[in-house]
C-alpha cells in the first residue's frame, strides 16, 4: 500500500423525477438503501449497525460480494429532513488500513416539475494514491444509477 496522499473534490448532479421527500427517504432508510448504494451487482454494502441521527455513526462493510474487502464508518454532522445530509467517512481495508476520508454533503432540491435535483459534494482525502478517489469517482457514478432505478420501481 502506498501512503501517497491525494485530495480532491468530486461533484455530482442528478435530476430525478421523484419529489424530495421520496429521495430524502431512500437515503435515511437503511432497508432502501442497501438495495441500491453498491455500485454493481457483483458488489455489496452491509450495514453493521445504522444511526441517522445528528452524531450518529454507521458501520458497514462492501466490496466484492463473495469477499467484501472494505470497512467503512459514517459520521453525521448535519441533517435537515427533506433538505441536506452532511456526514464524514472513513474507509479502511478489513486489515484495518487507512484507505480514505471525506467530508460528504447531500443536498436535495424540488425542481421544476415536481422532480428532485440531488447534488453530492465529495471532500475526499485518499491516503493510498488516486485509487480510492478513482473509486469514489466512478462508485458514486454508477450508486446514482442504482438510485435512480430503485426509486423507478417504487
Amino acid at each position: 500500500m502506498t501512503t501517497d496522499v491525494v485530495h480532491d473534490t468530486l461533484r455530482f448532479e442528478r435530476a430525478l423525477p421523484h419529489p424530495p421527500n421520496i429521495v430524502f427517504a431512500a437515503y435515511a432508510d437503511v432497508d432502501q438503501r442497501v438495495l441500491w448504494s453498491a455500485p454493481s451487482d457483483d458488489e455489496i454494502v452491509l450495514f453493521e449497525s445504522h444511526d441517522f441521527t445528528v452524531g450518529g455513526v454507521d458501520h458497514f462493510i462492501c466490496g466484492l460480494k463473495d469477499s467484501p474487502q472494505f470497512a467503512g464508518t459514517t459520521r453525521y454532522e448535519h441533517i435537515v429532513d427533506d433538505e441536506v445530509i452532511v456526514f464524514s467517512e472513513r474507509l479502511v481495508t478489513t486489515a484495518g488500513d487507512l484507505l480514505a476520508m471525506s467530508l460528504v454533503t447531500w443536498a436535495v432540491s424540488l425542481s421544476e416539475g415536481g422532480g428532485t435535483l440531488l447534488t453530492i459534494t465529495d471532500q475526499a482525502t485518499s491516503a493510498a494514491g488516486d485509487g480510492p478517489i478513482e473509486g469514489s469517482r466512478h462508485g458514486y457514478t454508477a450508486m446514482l444509477d442504482q438510485l435512480d432505478a430503485h426509486l423507478s420501481t417504487r
